[in-house]
């Protein structure tokens, strides 16, 4: 719903491009002190951009629900409605998009997938991928670090977790990377039917992947899942087991690439950081958790406003679209002392959003971390005298939420 457009709320609007991530920060910094709350007529969206305020709303899941989150920016036309209808794309909410009961079900089995002492069984086979990987390119001399390791290697650990076979992964990952286009970009109608034409043979592919390990379960977290179930409907469905599937084998790969990708793109950036950490991987962790907070790949998320409500003084109607700047609240001030500047020492970086926080908290943080942590050490290990070549330029895709250089030179 628009506001009235007298209302002092409105004065962002021009200069705000809610999908141009190349940055982000002044604006939203100058947000944060002026308008800290702001409509968006560009995609009829509240813009949130102080941390107390975003904190507030992930709490209050009955005020601001999670139906909106996974909601095509453009929406999907007749055409491409008919073609998911013929191509029987069936998906339901299940984890991020999903709200209580269903929700609270679901995620009572999907948490247990994600046990630390699940993921430390899997950290021998992903040290085994991030050095053959990193051996893999050791000498070039000269890389795009993203197209030869960072765009691969979250797929292939979290492929091999969720036991996508291996000659599988690299059509998964494209068909993955298209439905992000697809609902946080802004595809043209032709493109839209280009992009359905590969979402609906992957959706057949996770609900044949279920199916495959009904029969066949092995030591994976999709089979863990269907064990669960022990084939009972009402604890999950099989089609409820597909939907968590394609939801995480789309957000559990993407936004690690970004995530990495932009932790070797600052701590490269400054090379005392990056020296000490090759000298001390012990901090590995806490440069990653600094490294989201900074500059987290998932940059906004979204809500919707079952009622009227008031955030920090500003109205906001029933049925309206709040978009969340995670990667304002990050650099709020009021909680993150100097926060325009990576400290790997910072007392309290987990109290970061970059996960998300309330029921829908990210439930793959700990693979998440878990990766992350064990392809820096190795890169810190490995290639120590890696650098950024000078002089380039980051591009990044123009989209709604996820935000990863397109390409990052390195050398060594």
């Amino acid at each position: 719903m628009q506001p009235d457009s007298k209302c002092p709320i409105h004065n962002f609007d021009d200069s705000f491009d809610p999908l141009d991530l190349s940055n982000p920060y002044p604006l939203l910094e100058q947000a944060r002190n002026e308008q800290p709350i702001f409509y968006s007529s560009d995609i009829d969206y509240w813009v949130v951009t102080r941390y107390e305020d975003i904190k507030a709303i992930f709490r209050d899941h009955n005020t601001y629900t999670a139906e909106n989150t996974i909601t095509p920016i453009v929406p999907f036309s007749d055409a491409v409605k008919a073609m998911l209808d013929d191509g029987d794309y069936t998906p339901q909410p299940v984890l991020s998009n999903n709200i209580p009961p269903s929700h609270t079900r679901i995620r009572s089995y999907v948490n247990k997938l994600f046990t630390p002492r699940r993921m430390s069984s899997f950290a021998p086979a992903i040290r085994d991928i991030a050095q053959t990987m990193v051996n893999r390119i050791q000498g070039m001399q000269q890389a795009d670090i993203v197209a030869e390791l960072t765009y691969e290697f979250p797929a292939y650990v979290l492929f091999h977790v969720l036991g996508v076979p291996e000659a599988d992964v690299p059509q998964v990952k494209a068909w993955a990377g298209n439905r992000i286009k697809l609902y946080y970009g802004r595809p043209t109608a032709d493109e839209q039917i280009e992009m359905t034409q590969n979402l609906v043979p992957f959706w057949k592919y996770t609900v044949n992947l279920v199916q495959d390990k009904v029969k066949n379960p092995q030591d994976d977290l999709t089979s863990d899942l269907i064990r669960l179930r022990d084939g009972d409907d009402s604890k999950l469905t099989l089609n409820e087991i597909a939907s968590c599937m394609i939801t995480l084998l789309v957000a559990g790969h993407e936004t690690t690439t970004a995530q990495i990708s932009n932790t070797l793109l600052h701590w490269l950036t400054d090379r005392d950081q990056w020296e000490t950490l090759c000298k001390h991987p012990e901090h590995v962790p806490q440069a990653i958790e600094e490294s989201m907070r900074y500059d987290p790949s998932v940059c906004t998320w979204r809500r919707f406003t079952r009622k009227d409500s008031m955030i920090n003084g500003v109205e906001i109607p029933e049925n309206a679209n709040l978009l969340l700047m995670l990667n304002s609240a990050n650099r709020d001030v009021s909680v993150f002392p100097a926060p325009d500047t990576i400290e790997i020492t910072r007392d309290n970086v987990r109290d970061h959003l970059a996960f998300g926080y309330g029921i829908h908290y990210c439930v793959g943080a700990p693979l998440a971390r878990l990766e992350m942590g064990i392809l820096l050490e190795t890169l810190t290990q490995t290639l120590p005298n890696m650098r950024l070549v000078p002089d380039q330029t980051i591009n990044y895709t123009r989209n709604l939420s996820f935000r990863g250089p397109v390409k990052l030179m390195v050398e060594w």
